[in-house]
């Protein structure tokens, strides 16, 4: 799988090249990434055109949901940790997060979706505070909704896709004995008071 390489954000061109780079890999239209990140679909659009003048804040929503961040670094040091990746060393500055990487520290390889993070933006997209991927994944491996947080579970369980809902299982399901994810899913639910339908995704692979 195709990785993103790391960028320095010198003009808005290559960071809307980035931004359009990483929402392709995902899989996602622009209509999709721009609800998911609580941004129009003009800004969106003026963002991987490489318009200059757009809100920060709404530029990080959009790299969050993509699974990126950007880091403040010395010009000397940036250049020097991107020698050390080869090719990606003309560019450092907006860097890709691994997400198995962020969970597991013994992973070899990414997924080819992040769905622990795409289930997170799900759960979050109406309510005020965000789930965040360590409490979603641990909710995952010990059958208990998080405390304060029942609300996103609700969300995730009754309104996410399947396939989004079979990723997350999937994924979570690597750090875990098979069928035990989609047993702690039903556990959450009657927690929570969510009737889960009998889908494809609770069936232990």
């Amino acid at each position: 799988m195709k990785t993103a390489e790391t960028v320095v954000w010198r003009s808005g061109k290559q960071l809307g090249a980035a931004v359009r780079a990483a929402r392709e890999r995902a899989g996602l239209t622009q209509a999709q990434l721009a609800r998911r990140a609580g941004a129009g679909l003009k800004f969106l659009y003026e963002l991987e055109s490489g318009k200059e003048t757009l809100r920060a804040d709404k530029v990080l929503d959009v790299l969050e949901v993509l699974g990126l961040q950007l880091v403040v670094a010395p010009r000397e040091a940036a250049e020097r940790g991107g020698a050390l990746r080869g090719s990606a060393a003309r560019w450092p500055g907006l860097e890709a997060r691994q997400p198995r990487a962020r969970y597991s520290a013994t992973a070899s390889k990414p997924p080819q979706r992040d769905y622990i993070g795409m289930a997170c933006t799900t759960a979050g997209v109406s309510l005020r505070k965000a789930l965040t991927p360590d409490e979603l994944v641990r909710a995952l491996l010990t059958g208990r909704a998080t405390p304060g947080k029942h609300a996103h579970f609700i969300v995730l369980l009754e309104e996410a896709p399947e396939e989004l809902l079979r990723g997350l299982v999937a994924q979570v399901g690597a750090w875990a004995k098979p069928g035990i994810v989609q047993r702690n899913a039903r556990r959450i639910a009657a927690q929570i008071g969510v009737r889960l339908k009998a889908a494809d995704w609770l069936k232990a692979a």
